[in-house]
């Protein structure tokens, strides 16, 4: 998204001037030393005693790091998966939280741009253009930054209004037909009181997926933002104003067949395949398994929009600074998804969420550089989110869910069942953290918060355009029972403590150890789609839970941050012990049996006991000459399930009665207790347990080589290149007997232009997944029961490869 440009830190007229020359210095020095702002306050990333990794402007300019997954390249144990604006997940160290679309639930990870906490994941789904610093803090936070989280938050500091008039424009063409156009215009409005800045951004290019059916070029480009701020200066005071938009319209909502479903059940009967079930429900033959030109019927694009306007002012109080930050932000998506691949036109199933959140936050911060430095505060939230979901029966609809091809088409032709799921959130915090610098070696940090939230949260089901009860009969077969409901309002009131103990000591002037025991925990999720329990007889059995248990995590952490032959080598190291108990998470509730004694499974959000992530962490840069920089990070990650006695079996454990060998009926569930998190079981992204990224960047001085076509200025020749690679990740159920894997895999870019030393003009030739990876992020077996489906995949949003060119200009 386009997004507000405000500063982290308190700002005062001193500090707004220090951040000018901070920036001024940064444009003259080929690896910024990028401020981080994790705790509040603006401190070198060398002097923080926790693992916090900052990419800054220049890198992000130079690179072209604009999306949330472009960021993986250069921090390490972080996977954002922004594939789709209402599935979209960040991970830090293998967790993400729920990844499948669940409305009513916070992510894992924390974002927080320009001071506002983003609550929803769709939120996510942006273009973060004309920024200042990214930062990745792992751990649990929640003692200074906005909202608590569990493993980690993405802190994103974007451009501040200038009062030097200048206006830059980029363009950039590439591969697929790619365009993109930005304009960054800021200025004075009244000399040093009043200044503003402008961003406008567009971006459109074609897909790489060829739908068949209607030429439709799937997994596109096509967006636009904007975003106006205004910063006054005051002799004591500060405000600033940001309003921004972001829409894109685009066929991002694509998963491709990839073959036929599983042939033998897991205790050896032969089952009964998704091609078999197409042509005896259907007559219709299999057209194609190649996901790269699928046969997908009335596929639409994602309508997606969001609005933001944030207001922050900063008060000189004596020698403390006084900070309040007012924001509201609307999320909004409309998908159009397909009613069938294979040329079928069965069902669309699509959620339209509606999300308004409004925020304030207050602090009171001491000025830095003192023996005790401190900050408290409040936080307060309201988030209403209205998830909308729609499953709308097309022509053969009535023939596949009957499984009959005589079957009257119009009993669901036409029909549309839905869910209205809302999810409400009330949530204040008071929090406070404090730094004592003991002496010169010591320093001890700690923090705690008191959260008080009210979690609401209901789902209402209902039938659209029904007329008949052979209608109503054929609904109640295709939802498996479900057809008019009402959960009715459910809340839960929840006070939460996170705190964190974080000394440091610091060996001498290039060697800093420290530790860290931290406490997380985020409230329970709402389940918008929470369903009556039916049997087959059509007899209510219970409800499933709407409103789930809070997840909490317990963080253990040692680190050393040291820096060498003057600071020509940084190399950090840390590593970690995380427990999370209660783990939110998509499950399948078995409790509840049919009249054949067979168990009724229903998705749903619950908790997951314990898992464990252990692991450590590396990073760091060497320049080993002159205006060359190598940069390197890596870790191992050990994620796993230590209590998870009731996971649902992988799809060929689930073989009907007519199956049963021995009479051995199906399992209704497994444990997976001490195995390890993979994809295809909770919602979570599949882990990788090992990751490490390479890279260089390189300035080369050629002097006044344009002087005989007039151009007399100095020009450097810069190049880069980062290489991230991924060990195999399992995309299935660990104890599936079809396990699914994504090989190895290194997404490699790399890029080489000519500059003017006065950066008024920039060139550079670029290419990116040069190694053309095809990366996937979910795969399926397959699904059995009313609805079959075939094996599918889910393509990472950085295939495939693409190359282009990059024109900036400084205007004036």
């Amino acid at each position: 998204m386009l997004l507000s440009s405000a500063a982290l830190a308190p700002l005062s007229l001193g500090a707004l001037a220090t951040l000018v020359a901070d920036a001024a210095r940064a444009q003259d020095a080929q690896v910024e030393e990028v401020k981080v702002t994790a705790r509040q306050r603006e401190e070198k990333a060398q002097d923080v005693p926790l693992p916090v990794s900052v990419v800054g402007a220049k890198t992000q300019e130079r690179e072209r790091l604009e999306r949330l997954q472009d960021f993986a390249q250069k921090v390490p144990n972080f996977v954002p998966s922004i594939n789709n604006p209402r599935t979209s997940a960040m991970s830090i160290r293998g967790i993400s939280g729920i990844s499948g679309g669940a409305d009513g639930s916070e992510s894992a990870v924390g974002l927080i741009v320009d001071n506002v906490f983003y609550t929803h994941v769709g939120f996510q789904w942006a273009d973060f253009v004309d920024l200042q610093s990214l930062e990745v803090a792992r751990g649990p936070q929640g003692t200074l930054l906005g909202k608590n989280t569990t493993v980690g938050a993405v802190v994103i500091r974007t451009q501040l209004p200038s009062f030097a008039r200048s206006a830059t424009s980029e363009t950039t063409i590439g591969a697929y037909n790619r365009v993109t156009q930005k304009l960054n215009v800021t200025g004075p409005i009244i000399d040093d009181k009043l200044a503003y800045r402008v961003t406008l951004y567009y971006d459109r290019g074609d897909g790489w997926i060829h739908n068949q059916f209607n030429s439709q070029k799937l997994l596109d480009n096509n967006r636009w933002g904007i975003r106006g701020q205004l910063l006054y200066v005051g002799e004591n005071f500060t405000d600033r104003l940001i309003f921004d938009r972001l829409r894109s319209d685009e066929y991002n909502n694509y998963s491709g067949v990839v073959g036929n479903s599983f042939p033998l059940w897991a205790n050896g009967a032969l089952a009964r395949t998704y091609a078999q079930n197409l042509w005896t429900r259907l007559r219709t033959p299999i057209l194609t398994f190649d996901p790269y030109q699928p046969y997908l019927t009335r596929l639409g694009k994602l309508d997606q929009r969001t609005t933001g306007v944030s207001n922050e002012f900063n008060y000189t109080l004596g020698e403390n600074t006084l900070t309040g930050v007012s924001a509201w932000r609307q999320f909004i998506l409309h998908p159009n998804n397909t009613t069938g691949n294979q040329l079928t036109d069965i069902s669309a199933n699509a959620y339209d969420v509606k999300v308004d959140q409004f925020s304030h936050e207050t602090r009171l911060a001491s000025p830095q550089g003192q023996e005790f430095e401190w900050t408290i505060g409040n936080y307060n939230l309201y988030e209403h989110v209205w998830s909308y979901n729609h499953v709308d029966f097309g022509s053969q609809a009535s023939q596949w869910f009957a499984n009959n091809i005589n079957a009257n088409p119009y009993n669901l032709w036409g029909l549309s069942y839905r869910n209205d799921g809302v999810a409400r959130t009330f949530s204040t915090a008071a929090f406070g953290q404090g730094t004592w610098h003991i002496d010169e070696k010591w320093a001890l940090t700690a923090g705690l918060r008191d959260t008080y939230e009210i979690r609401e949260g209901s789902d209402f089901g209902w039938i659209q355009g029904l007329s008949s009860l052979s209608q109503l009969a054929a609904v109640r077969q295709a939802t498996g029972g479900t057809t008019f409901f009402d959960t009715g309002g459910q809340q839960k009131r929840v006070n939460s403590i996170s705190g964190l103990f974080n000394p440091s000591y610091r060996i001498n002037e290039n060697v800093m150890t420290y530790g860290s025991v931290a406490r997380g925990e985020k409230s329970g999720a709402v389940n918008t789609q929470a369903l009556p329990i039916l049997n087959s007889a059509g007899v209510f059995q219970g409800w499933q839970p709407v409103i789930t248990k809070p997840e909490v995590s317990w963080d253990y952490e040692i680190g050393v941050k040291t820096n060498w032959f003057d600071n020509r080598l940084i190399l950090n190291a840390n590593a970690y012990w995380n427990d999370i108990y209660n783990f939110q998470s998509v499950l399948v509730n078995t409790d509840y049996t049919d009249v054949s004694g067979v168990p009724i499974r229903k998705n749903y959000l619950g908790n997951i006991g314990h898992v464990r992530l252990r692991g450590f962490e590396i990073d760091g840069r060497w320049s080993p000459i002159d205006r060359l920089w190598l940069t390197f990070s890596g870790a191992y990650t050990n994620a796993q399930y230590v209590d998870f006695p009731k996971a649902s079996p992988s799809p060929e454990f689930l073989w009907p009665a007519s199956s049963n060998i021995g009479g051995v009926a199906a399992p209704a569930y497994m444990s997976l207790s001490g195995h390890s998190i993979t994809g295809g079981v909770s919602g979570n992204n599949p882990v990788a347990p090992f990751s490490f990224n390479l890279g260089f960047n390189h300035e080369y001085p050629l002097g006044a080589i344009f002087r005989d076509v007039g151009y007399t200025g100095p020009v450097t020749l810069f190049s880069y290149s980062n290489a991230a690679w991924r060990a195999r990740t399992q995309l299935s159920n660990p104890l599936s007997i079809y396990p699914l894997f994504m090989p190895a895999y290194a997404i490699w870019n790399a890029g080489v232009g000519l500059k003017t030393d006065d950066d008024v003009y920039s060139f550079n030739l670029w290419v990116r997944n040069l190694l053309d990876e095809r990366i996937i992020v979910a795969q399926t077996i397959a699904s059995t029961g009313l609805s079959p489906s075939p094996s599918t995949v889910t393509f990472d949003a950085y295939n495939p490869r693409t190359f282009g060119a990059t024109l900036r200009v400084k205007l004036y």
